[in-house]
């Protein structure tokens, strides 16, 4: 699934392209999609914005496409019309076509108008490169949580934009349990989480994302960050600081990996 990173990519990627330009067609392939033509004909994009794993193309009349790529989506970016994998509506602008494609199906596209728009960004949690994004904010969300810290890192109404990946290499980084009650961490492993979560993601960003299967770049290119991985998707493979075998467990029905050595309960 796409998470910040990819989404923080492909909003960089798309900028140059779309900004200060209009669109002059639209193409839905999918009923689930509900946007019609004159939502956003001749309209221009002036800015496109994420937060978490939303991103937003916003018009001159401060309306605005919502995208959320669930698990397997992604924005495509063409010259030319093409006809391309899994595709569920295209976009056309003046000077090219943006393709959301999504085998899933999972995704969003939405309009919004910009009240709208603003509901969505206020029910999101903290983005770690917002700057609201300081440590007070930040252990003022942990007062009274008894629940994992894992658990904790994926809730978007807290903390937007970390999923399964990412969490895993934020604990790792942290040396924090998977498995730990936020309510028992301590100072140090509080101040160690707060660092390592924007640290993870950047890293993640000049990696141009994690590919293991489905994300792709606005050119159809793979990230490269999981040849970076220390813990995800590494289950029994040891670990790259001490050389204790990976292990894997599941919290909220997801799979979680961790080093047991570097990461005491």
């Amino acid at each position: 699934m796409p998470e910040l990173p990819e989404i923080e990519i492909i909003r960089r990627e798309l900028f140059p392209s779309l900004v200060k330009v209009r669109i002059v067609g639209l193409e839905i392939a999918d009923n689930k999609i509900q946007i019609r033509s004159e939502d956003i004909l001749n309209k221009t994009i002036i800015d496109l914005i994420r937060k978490g794993k939303y991103l937003f193309v916003i018009f001159n009349d401060r309306s605005s496409l919502l995208f959320h790529l669930g698990m397997t989506g992604s924005l495509i970016y063409t010259k030319k019309r093409e006809i391309l994998r899994f595709q569920r509506a295209r976009i056309a602008t003046a000077q090219g076509f943006i393709s959301f494609c999504d085998a899933r199906r999972f995704g969003k596209m939405k309009f919004l108008i910009e009240s709208e728009r603003e509901k969505v960004l206020q029910s999101l949690g903290l983005d770690p490169f917002f700057p609201e994004y300081t440590w007070d904010n930040f252990i003022r969300l942990l007062i009274n949580k008894n629940l994992p810290v894992k658990n904790f890192l994926m809730n978007q109404n807290w903390i937007s934009g970390i999923g399964n990946i990412y969490s895993s290499e934020i604990l790792f980084l942290s040396k924090v349990h998977p498995e730990k009650r936020v309510n028992k961490l301590t100072i140090k492993e509080k101040k160690s989480l707060f660092e390592s979560i924007p640290q993870v993601l950047n890293q993640a960003i000049q990696c141009e994302g994690t590919t293991i299967r489905d994300y792709q770049r606005t050119n159809g290119t793979r990230g490269f960050f999981q040849n970076c991985l220390k813990v995800y998707d590494r289950e029994g493979k040891p670990c790259l600081v001490c050389g204790t075998p990976i292990e894997r467990i599941k919290l909220a029905q997801r799979s979680t990996y961790f080093c047991p050595h570097c990461q005491k309960k």
